[in-house]
């Protein structure tokens, strides 16, 4: 994504050496540079300058969006695609211009974050389209395979909303399968690879349980999401963990 915006992400650290002043003999300079990475807060900085004020005017304009960004609140939930190394999904709700709802799913490397497949529990739904997002985000949005962008950005958000469902009511994300955590005044920003209005004429939104409002569905890839504090985050442990420590509690 930053060489494709021109962003240059590392910082170089320029010296140089002036030899010692010395009657009749010329006065030579060498010089050189040192790449450094920078941190991931350097990163962050450094992108959200390039990119201005393009991710927060994402949805004030109709699709579709370059970039998205945000503070909301964020579920952060394993994602079983199709990768060999483990990956994440988080989702989160915002507004359009005219007040209604935006749901923006973005699908990322669990590697990336402290969380481990250890700290969910394995069970329940999960989505055969799983091929579709990987095309999605190989392409970078330029293909999916999977129908057209309104049934591709319905089975993102159904991945979103209920994987890991096991029958029962899906709007606890703590009672579904591979939850991770929940993150209030989360800061995020994504790069957007499929941004689609829903024709509700086409869709039975009042029969997709969580979705019954839903209207705008963005799909991408984080940037990155973060956090003030630690008391911002809460996490669904697995249910063994939740109910041994019950049992201890009592």
């Amino acid at each position: 994504m930053a060489q494709d915006n021109g962003i240059q992400l590392d910082r170089f650290r320029r010296w140089s050496v002036t030899s010692p002043s010395i009657p009749f003999v010329p006065q030579l300079q060498f010089g050189s540079s040192e790449r450094r990475a920078r941190t991931r807060y350097e990163v962050a900085q450094q992108v959200s300058r390039a990119l201005g004020s393009l991710p927060q005017k994402a949805f004030t304009s109709p699709p579709p969006a370059l970039f998205a960004g945000g503070t909301g609140t964020v579920e952060f939930a394993r994602y079983i695609g199709a990768d060999l190394s483990p990956e994440v999904v988080l989702h989160t709700r915002a507004q359009d211009a005219a007040g209604r709802r935006v749901d923006v799913v973005m699908f990322g490397s669990l590697d990336n974050t402290e969380f481990r497949t250890t700290d969910t529990v394995e069970e329940g739904w999960t989505s055969s389209a799983f091929w579709a997002v990987r095309n999605l985000l190989a392409s970078r949005g330029r293909e999916h395979g999977w129908g057209d962008d309104q049934e591709m950005g319905m089975e993102a958000l159904k991945i979103a909303l209920r994987q890991g469902t096991t029958g029962l009511d899906t709007s606890d994300a703590s009672t579904r399968g591979f939850t991770l955590a929940r993150a209030q005044n989360c800061q995020w920003c994504a790069v957007v690879y499929l941004d689609v209005e829903l024709d509700h004429d086409r869709w039975l939104l009042d029969r997709e349980p969580g979705m019954e409002d839903a209207h705008r569905i963005v799909v991408g890839a984080p940037l990155w999401a973060r956090t003030g504090t630690d008391g911002n985050l809460r996490r669904y442990w697995p249910r063994q963990r939740r109910s041994l420590w019950r049992r201890r509690a009592r």
